[in-house]
């Protein structure tokens, strides 16, 4: 019977989407518009970058954010350096799009990204004292550049070395294309740790003459893989201090009202994140800002029922959500719905969980699909609505 009710009540209050076309009029959206009522950052979460139509969703609410209500920051979870040569681009600088997502995480480099950054520049465009300006919220990273510089220098100093460096380098390059965890996932990883061939390299680089440069640079390639998830350095806490840091300091600083675009681990509303796997237990961004600015946060889910991922995901295609799932509740269907509107006792209680709700990472296995579900506290804490696309198909990688 609870069960029956909830059904009915998302049935009661959802609205109705007609597209997730970026290109279509945003008439669907309207609803939307008064439920973002004194949102100066709106968190878009999404539980996978793979999805075509979750993508193209997001698109649809950014152009709702930037051309009707005021938005004008952009941000993003990625190095800060690579968001700049995006950001240039948006605000009319030379070259091409392709060019400009070439530094980014491999999941945007798509053409769905290239689609909003070419929204984006157009809109630039036409509001050249207004412009949209996109924000990285990670510190520089290592990239390709940095791994040839190292390579040049030693090249130079000591030749007869070379080809130890460049064993140690190609082995941690592919994890810029296919993470480290991911490789151990699929069963691809070719077994010693990425973080010990960079130690190598670093000192060897150290115990050549004249390091300068090089060794600043040996250290950044040092510091990517040991920060991250396979050898067990990655800081979420730290990360999520540095964003709201960046994110305050621009609403503080610039009064710039905010679109916060990541996964619905690092938006939601989250006191505590309980993840599928490789993390404990954390605090999202989405919390510490809401804490920070109450009602000012907005929290959007765009979640999503079934479908294709493969263009990230090999072969996979996501099944129906698990039975009992938050996902299941939400169902087949393409709508609009508030998760603050009013309710009975027994919705109220379906609200309160705790959740189940699924997560498409990079070590996703369609055949272990019940593996892949974060635990949730109250939905309704967690997103303050969510637009749910229905059946997916695959983003398009660059």
């Amino acid at each position: 019977m609870p069960q029956a009710t909830t059904r009915r009540w998302i049935a009661e209050n959802a609205r109705p989407l007609t597209t997730t076309d970026p290109d279509e009029p945003l008439t669907d959206l309207e609803p939307l518009r008064a439920m973002l009522a004194g949102a100066v950052i709106v968190g878009v979460g999404e539980p996978t970058r793979a999805a075509r139509e979750v993508v193209t969703q997001g698109h649809r609410v950014l152009r709702l954010l930037v051309e009707e209500l005021g938005f004008r920051v952009l941000a993003i979870q990625d190095d800060e350096t690579a968001v700049e040569r995006v950001d240039a681009y948006i605000r009319g600088g030379d070259g091409d799009a392709r060019a400009a997502l070439s530094g980014l995480w491999r999941p945007w480099r798509t053409e769905e990204t290239i689609a909003v950054i070419e929204w984006a520049r157009g809109f630039n465009r036409r509001h050249p004292s207004d412009p949209l300006r996109m924000v990285g919220l990670e510190p520089v990273s290592a990239r390709a550049s940095d791994y040839q510089a190292v390579i040049d220098h030693v090249a130079g100093v000591s030749g007869d070395r070379l080809d130890e460096l460049r064993h140690h380098y190609d082995t941690i390059v592919t994890a810029h294309e296919v993470p480290e965890h991911v490789q151990h996932a699929r069963g691809s990883h070719p077994g010693r740790p990425f973080a010990d061939h960079a130690r190598d390299a670093y000192e060897m680089v150290a115990s050549l003459p004249g390091p300068g440069a090089a060794l600043e640079k040996a250290k950044l390639i040092l510091d990517w893989p040991a920060g991250g998830f396979a050898a067990g350095g990655f800081d979420y806490g730290a990360l999520r201090r540095r964003s709201v840091a960046t994110l305050t300091s621009l609403l503080r600083d610039e009064g710039a009202k905010i679109v916060y675009w990541e996964g619905m681990a690092f938006t939601a509303n989250a006191a505590q994140v309980i993840p599928a796997a490789l993390l404990k237990p954390f605090q999202s961004v989405g919390n510490e800002l809401r804490g920070r600015l109450g009602g000012g946060y907005f929290s959007l889910l765009i979640g999503f029922a079934q479908g294709d991922v493969s263009g990230l995901h090999p072969g996979q295609w996501v099944p129906r959500p698990m039975p009992g799932s938050a996902d299941a509740m939400l169902g087949q269907g393409r709508y609009l719905l508030d998760l603050r509107a009013p309710r009975t006792p027994p919705v109220n209680d379906w609200l309160r969980g705790p959740h189940q709700l699924r997560i498409i990472g990079g070590i996703y296995d369609a055949t272990a699909d019940s593996e892949h579900y974060l635990t949730t506290g109250r939905l309704d804490e967690w997103f303050d609505a969510v637009l749910q696309v229905g059946t997916v198909t695959p983003t398009t990688l660059l």
